[in-house]
């Protein structure tokens, strides 16, 4: 995989000012997933919704899509010792999901960043980052999937994947227990935490 350029949207930065915990995690250039799988020995993909949908505005801008067109816009949420994770958004045209990519409507549970870092023909444009507000479409996409969510502040990045001219939009947006080690109490192979003694 090597690098691209997208244009600049300047409600999402190019960088991250000021100290903040989830930083390593937010400018982790390699794969998501394999970092989460580091993570957590039983990680695995909670598929929310995969559906023909009208992208959020900025998206259809990165894309260029008519503001009327509809996408394959993909939600799932990463999950870790049995706790969501990262909340995972991809929007892709229909003249985009053809050749190599025909088949990501179709992945199901697999990490899509599986497939993405497995071909070294795949470009990866910078990360750019934001807080989402509260009105924000993605958080209020995570908040239909888990409405006990709290509502504190949440961080996100997006980056544009492109194989020749195809190209796949990737927003991530992280939760607090990213933040947290993996708790030693907790057991994989039950889904369950041990009881202190």
């Amino acid at each position: 995989m090597h690098r691209m350029q997208f244009r600049y949207d300047s409600r999402w930065q190019p960088r991250i000012v000021g100290q903040l915990a989830l930083r390593p995690w937010l400018q982790e250039r390699g794969s998501l997933t394999a970092r989460l799988k580091r993570n957590y020995p039983d990680f695995s993909v909670q598929v929310l919704s995969q559906a023909w949908r009208k992208p959020n505005m900025d998206e259809q801008a990165l894309l260029h899509l008519p503001a009327a067109t509809r996408a394959w816009v993909r939600e799932v949420m990463l999950m870790g010792e049995g706790r969501p994770q990262v909340f995972a958004h991809s929007v892709i045209s229909r003249k985009d999901l053809r050749g190599a990519w025909h088949g990501l409507r179709s992945i199901g549970r697999v990490p899509l960043g599986a497939s993405l870092f497995a071909d070294a023909k795949v470009s990866r444009g910078r990360l750019h980052y934001r807080k989402l507000p509260v009105k924000h479409p993605l958080r209020q996409a995570l908040y239909c999937y888990f409405p006990s969510a709290r509502p504190q502040m949440l961080w996100a990045r997006r980056s544009l994947f492109s194989l020749r001219h195809y190209r796949l939009l990737v927003t991530e947006v992280f939760l607090p227990a990213c933040v947290h080690q993996p708790s030693q109490n907790y057991s994989s192979e039950t889904g369950a935490y041990a009881i202190a003694r």
